[in-house]
């Protein structure tokens, strides 16, 4: 077979053999900053949910308190006789 009988398909070993060597290239600075971005992120969105449960945990505990003093106002109207709206 003569070079043009093979095409393009005598270019695909040497293209192989770049991309592997490429591929056990150490990192270069802008991929250790990316990698130290992305671990920051990580960390930030940890944070953020964090945060976010512990509002919707003071938001539970707030329901609670206004349910218990709703029915303890209730009582007591209902007591004094008192009709309240709903």
């Amino acid at each position: 077979m003569t070079p043009s009988q093979l095409g393009w398909r005598w270019l695909a070993p040497p293209i192989a053999v770049l991309a592997l060597l490429s591929g056990c290239a150490p990192p270069s600075q802008q991929d250790m900053q990316t990698a130290q971005a992305l671990a920051e992120l990580g960390e930030s969105f940890n944070d953020i949910r964090l945060v976010q449960q512990q509002l919707q945990d003071q938001v539970d505990s707030l329901r609670f308190v206004v349910a218990r003093q709703d029915s303890a106002v209730q009582t007591l109207a209902n007591l004094a006789g008192v009709q309240m709206a709903r």
